[in-house]
């Protein structure tokens, strides 16, 4: 996943993939909160689940354009919503009971 930088507010989101190997990969958005001055949490996690790639970083391209799309639906009226309102629009949907594998521990 690759970091970006918050939108104003206490959020932070990161492009990914969600999946697997021999499953394929699916784009996904996961989002920190803040929790004090640079402590973010894992707060939710959003999946495309109607497009599954192969490739892991064809998942975490179209996931980072569509957080791109999303920051500019933001900047254009100003609201947090509207940033939410747009992945929504994309396809996207929340998943729970998520798992974050890093390079560390997979």
């Amino acid at each position: 996943m690759r970091r970006r930088d918050p939108p104003p507010g206490r959020f932070r989101y990161e492009s990914g993939s969600y999946g697997g190997s021999g499953r394929g990969y699916m784009p996904s958005i996961l989002c920190y909160q803040q929790l004090e001055a640079g402590l973010y949490t894992e707060h939710f996690c959003l999946v495309k689940p109607d497009a599954v790639f192969e490739d892991e970083d064809a998942a975490a391209a179209m996931a980072e354009k569509h957080i791109e799309a999303a920051d500019v639906a933001q900047a254009d009226v100003g609201s947090p919503q509207d940033f939410a309102l747009s992945l929504r629009h994309a396809g996207y949907k929340s998943i729970s009971d998520f798992r974050v594998v890093t390079s560390e521990n997979r």
